[in-house]
């Protein structure tokens, strides 16, 4: 293994891992006996990785006089977050929750420990941002042309045509697959697809954009479209709001020179700009319609699990938003489990913590996160999840300038801290498999930042 580079071997396994992670959905797609091709790639990297690092001395030194330093926020938050779901994990057992829920609860987020790997293997003269976002892309391609044409497919099929295909394609993509009233199709990748959609559009409004960047922007909305699922809508408006906010921060405070800005850019951007935020608003209103104006629901049809066919009267057409009145029952029940001690308050009731009827966590995260570990674990979390902000900001203050790619992965990370709180995302791989690597490039950005600067000034 040589000093500073990857073998092959190594860099083909990290883009299969960032690959499934981003277009694998819920990662029971592909399956090698008892295991997932998921967990198979994870545990391969992280022997890789130990490999590496036991034979190899210069891995060592770098890891833990560079990228692991012990004052680092990256190390403090990680280290208290591993600890805190050690800490829920037992409180689970401690108060009689099934062991299979707890442990489920736990595999989630077990992830969180690829932080030390990949602290080493994500850098720009290994695996850097352009290869990271490069598979992001891809991934997201791919998985908007299959949902579309999923989506097509069921839109003209009839009923009995229909349920076939219904129980065919989820046979196919087990637990993976919601199919809304119009046949349209949300998959669990379609984060990814938001993300790679978030990054696209910064590009394109600052003309830096790529042929696979522009395709995927088109093909990407389209699908987001198609799928109705209004939490993507606010994830890009998001994106959107990060973009003016960054650059106006740097056009008052930092290297306007860096901007670019000429005024035929400026009001391109802009209309651009104008035009995103203007059409995000009428989909995400008229997601709500369709969605929800009929008792319609596929799922209800042919069946979440066991797709097994009933008949399903049409009710007259109003507005009955089921995903919020759910929301809020759960909200409900979880309040009512936090008030019962100032323990559950505090440190939470544990993992495997039943809410409703829900063994397997929630829809709003950092409600499910309050619940199984509390007040504490809550906060934890959520610094966890700011690292990019921290880091990036910091960088800004030294270099009063920020690349457009980072602005794109600090846009995708907010958007996600606000979606997560209506589809569950950031307590399980998909989310910590894109929040980890952005943590990772944020931080060594703001050190490379110091370090420039300090050469400089030598």
């Amino acid at each position: 293994m040589k000093t500073g580079q990857l073998t092959k071997i190594e860099k083909i396994s990290l883009y299969l891992l960032f690959f499934e992670l981003f277009a694998g959905g819920g990662g029971r797609i592909f399956e090698l006996g008892p295991i997932s091709i998921r967990e198979f790639l994870f545990a391969f990297v992280i022997l890789l990785f130990c490999l590496r690092f036991i034979v190899n001395p210069e891995t060592r030194s770098e890891l833990i006089h560079k990228d692991l330093q012990p004052k680092s926020a990256t190390l403090i938050m990680s280290a208290l977050l591993i600890i805190w779901v050690g800490v829920s994990v037992l409180i689970g057992i401690s108060h009689g929750h099934l062991l299979g829920s707890v442990i489920t609860d736990t595999i989630r987020v077990i992830f969180v420990i690829m932080i030390i790997p990949l602290s080493y293997y994500i850098d720009k003269k290994r695996f850097g941002v352009k290869q990271l976002v490069t598979t992001l892309m891809y991934a997201a391609l791919i998985t908007s042309l299959i949902t579309i044409i999923i989506s097509l497919a069921g839109k003209f099929m009839g009923n009995r045509d229909f349920y076939y295909f219904y129980k065919f394609i989820n046979g196919l993509f087990p637990g993976d697959l919601f199919f809304r009233p119009s046949r349209g199709v949300f998959y669990k990748s379609h984060f990814l697809v938001l993300f790679a959609a978030i990054i696209s559009f910064i590009n394109l409004s600052q003309k830096k954009s790529t042929l696979l960047e522009n395709m995927v922007l088109v093909v990407g909305s389209i699908s987001i479209i198609m799928s109705e699922t209004r939490g993507l809508y606010i994830g890009f408006a998001i994106g959107i709001i990060t973009l003016i906010l960054v650059k106006a921060v740097i056009y008052f405070f930092g290297d306007r020179e860096s901007l670019g800005l000429s005024k035929k850019s400026f009001l391109q951007s802009v209309f651009l700009i104008i035009l995103a935020l203007g059409l995000t608003s009428y989909f995400f209103n008229n997601s709500t319609i369709s969605r929800f104006s009929s008792n319609d629901n596929p799922q209800e049809q042919y069946g979440n699990k066991d797709h097994e066919y009933k008949d399903h009267e049409h009710n007259e057409s109003k507005i009955n938003d089921v995903s919020l009145n759910v929301r809020v029952r759960l909200l409900a029940d979880s309040v009512k489990i936090v008030k019962k001690s100032a323990a559950n308050l505090l440190l939470g009731n544990g993992y495997g913590t039943v809410i409703g009827e829900r063994s397997t966590g929630i829809e709003m995260t950092f409600i499910d996160i309050m619940v199984e570990q509390g007040f504490i674990g809550v906060v934890i979390w959520l610094l966890f999840s700011l690292l990019p902000l921290y880091y990036f900001f910091r960088s800004f203050l030294v270099t009063k300038r920020l690349d457009d790619v980072y602005i794109g992965l600090l846009g995708c990370v907010l958007a996600m801290l606000v979606v997560t709180n209506i589809n569950p995302f950031l307590n399980s791989p998909i989310g910590l498999g894109f929040l980890l690597p952005v943590i990772i490039i944020s931080s060594k950005c703001y050190f490379n930042s110091v370090a420039q600067t300090l050469g400089e000034d030598d």
